[in-house]
This record gives C-alpha cells, structure tokens and sequence, in this order.
C-alpha cells in the first residue's frame, strides 16, 4: 500500500475552517481526523526506516528509494507547524479543553520535520545513503528522532482520549 508523503499528509494543517454552530462536535472530529493523519504519518515513516540486516539488493535498492524520495518530500513541507500558523490548529485550540491536544500535533510534525535537517546533513546524495546504510548507520543517525517521534505519537495519543472524553456540556 502506497502512503502519500509528509507534504500531503501535512496539508490538513493547512486547511482553511469553516466554523459551525456546532463547535465541539466540529472540534471532535478535527481531532479524530488529526489523530488519524498522525498515526498514518508514524507509521509510514516507522515503515520507511525498517531495515533488515539480511537486506539483498533489490530490498537495498528499495528502502534507498523510499529514502530519497522521503527527502524529497521533506523539501515541500511549510518549515514549522504552530497553532498560529494552522487555522485547524488554532480552531482546537482556542477550547482550552482541546488545547493540549493542539500542541501534541502541533509538536508531532515539528518533530517530523525535524527529520530534514538529520537526512540533510548526512546524506547528500545516493552514494552517501549507501555509505550510510553499511552497519546500520542510518539507524544509528535516526536513532533519538525515531524516539522522539514515538513520545509525541504517544502525547497525541494520550491527548485524543482526552478531548473524547468531554461531554458535550460544560
């Protein structure tokens, strides 16, 4: 199955609003729909960086291609994510009671992001990823941004059952 990139994933932050009348239902689902975007974006990216050590060529060729292709990617995303910037962003986050879950997203693709500089730095082109995929180097590069990834996964996560857990009433 064929995910689509960070940049169009990242789009739903972009989003012009339309508010309703009813503005927690509208909230609740912005955030189902967030959550959701989030976890399709960690998993791709969790996918993305699977190595295996007994990789052959054809896989090798592949993850280089997926890589390559992940920073291309990385180039056409806005450079930070913040609740001002995000008319969906800041729609949640206005409601003090959906606040914290606005800056778990909000810190989840600033992490992703976060990404570009790493691969960057270390990988210029094909051959230096190649360089860098010998004893696992690239995991070792990625190491504590796949971390960091995984405790802002957890904070939205956290924070979703949170705001749908309020009643619809104050």
């Amino acid at each position: 199955m064929e995910m689509p990139g960070i940049s169009t994933l990242s789009t739903i932050l972009k989003r012009p609003m339309e508010l309703r009348s009813d503005a927690l239902a509208q909230r609740r689902e912005l955030a189902a729909e967030l959550q959701a975007n989030c976890q399709k974006l960690a998993t791709s990216l969790k996918n993305t960086f699977r190595i295996t050590k007994q990789m052959n060529e054809v896989d090798s060729a592949a993850f280089e291609k997926n890589i390559m292709n992940l920073m291309d990617d990385l180039k056409q995303v806005e450079s930070t994510f913040q609740e001002e910037d995000s008319p969906v962003l800041w729609h949640l986050a206005i409601d003090m009671r959906f606040k914290d879950f606005a800056k778990s997203c909000a810190d989840f693709y600033q992490s992703v992001l976060n990404l570009k500089p790493i691969l960057n730095e270390n990988i210029a082109d094909s051959t230096a990823l190649k360089a860098l995929c010998k004893e696992d180097g690239l995991l070792k590069v990625t190491g504590a941004w796949q971390g960091e990834l995984e405790t802002t996964m957890g904070r939205v996560n956290q924070e979703y059952m949170k705001v749908m857990a309020v009643k619809f009433s104050w």
